[in-house]
């Protein structure tokens, strides 16, 4: 993992301060207004453009469907989409990537972006 990913995802877990999916939409936007003035995201166009891509994959927005209601491991997404956790470790880390879920251990959970991007898209 690059530096500035590892800097990325230390701030948005700083940020989270009780379960995102309680939060209302305010207080994903208010979330979403600190990030962006942490620096955290250098480039806003190019972040964008990154979650375009990553999410025009169904199986990326199937992980984001599956994770909607509770966080879930590696291996219950893995037996849910029947594919293997080295394929699926591909999808998590481009949804890593840009800032839609956290993985801690073995773990995967919704961040506050990730939990918008689930109510806003149909």
């Amino acid at each position: 993992m690059m530096l500035l990913e590892i800097s990325m995802m230390s701030r948005v877990n700083s940020l989270e301060t009780k379960n995102c999916r309680e939060m209302s939409d305010e207080e994903l936007k208010a979330w979403k207004r600190k990030l962006d003035e942490s620096g955290s995201v250098k480039d806003p166009t190019e972040a964008h453009r990154r979650a375009l891509r990553a999410m025009q994959n169904p199986i990326r927005r199937e992980i984001l469907t599956m994770l909607k209601e509770k966080a879930l491991t590696v291996q219950e997404i893995a037996t849910l989409l029947k594919m293997d956790e080295k394929t699926l470790s591909f999808h998590i880390q481009f949804l890593k990537d840009i800032l839609f879920i956290t993985v801690k251990g073995n773990v995967v959970d919704l961040t506050p972006l990730g939990v918008a991007y689930i109510r806003n898209v149909k």
